[in-house]
């Protein structure tokens, strides 16, 4: 014995159709919104209103021709090593510089560590902490006097 479709057959089964996809879309949109809010800062309009500021800044560490290599490397203690290395303009290593950063994931700003670097030589600065591995964003900065900045993406082992 055969049925017959029917208009209403074919109504409610676009309706089931297009309710689950509808609903399969919902919990996706929740669940990216939950777990990534697409912002990296958390005032971007505030941040680009100070843009001129920003440049400013970065004229003013341009003028003073520091240079600032970083590096990353993992300690027999399961801990990374987060090690920069400054150098003024005039080519001697730059000492006693109080540095502060942020070891900043790319994707999850909850995963972020901030970084306290202690001098362990002329011009050589450290933070060892417990991170994963994978690429993160390194942020240092000179809290001094000096206006100074300097970041870098790198693969912690």
């Amino acid at each position: 014995m055969t049925r017959t479709l029917t208009g209403r057959d074919v109504l409610l089964s676009l309706v089931v159709v297009f309710g689950l996809v509808f609903a399969v879309n919902a919990a996706f949109i929740v669940a990216s919104v939950r777990t990534y809010r697409g912002e990296d800062e958390q005032k971007p309009y505030l941040q680009g209103v100070e843009y001129n500021h920003t440049l400013a800044e970065r004229a003013k560490q341009a003028e003073l021709g520091w240079k600032a290599s970083i590096g990353a490397s993992r300690l027999a203690n399961g801990k990374a090593r987060i090690a920069v290395s400054l150098i003024q303009s005039d080519g001697k290593p730059m000492t006693h510089a109080v540095l502060v950063g942020e070891l900043r994931h790319p994707a999850d700003e909850h995963r972020d560590v901030p970084l306290t670097l202690h001098e362990t030589g002329a011009g050589e600065y450290q933070a060892d902490i417990d991170v994963a591995r994978g690429a993160w964003d390194v942020i240092v900065r000179e809290t001094g006097s000096q206006p100074f900045e300097a970041s870098r993406r790198l693969w912690v082992p």
